[in-house]
């Protein structure tokens, strides 16, 4: 682990704060624009939008594997 790594906090919601789900749902997924809302799958609350979830994959690679 790299404990000097950056810091970073996306507006994307990893575990629902609502079911504690990891699922999520995007409607068309294919056509989706980056200001999409992504929601959980299980109670439909929302995670925050296409473009968090990118960002979060870009800057994540080291913080979130598991």
């Amino acid at each position: 682990m790299n404990l000097h790594q950056e810091t970073y906090a996306s507006g994307f919601k990893i575990v629902c704060t609502d079911c504690g789900s990891l699922s999520i749902r995007l409607e068309r997924p294919a056509a989706a624009s980056d200001d999409a809302i992504i929601e959980c799958r299980c109670c439909s609350a929302i995670r925050g939008t296409l473009a968090d979830l990118k960002e979060m994959a870009r800057r994540g690679r080291d913080l979130y594997e598991f």
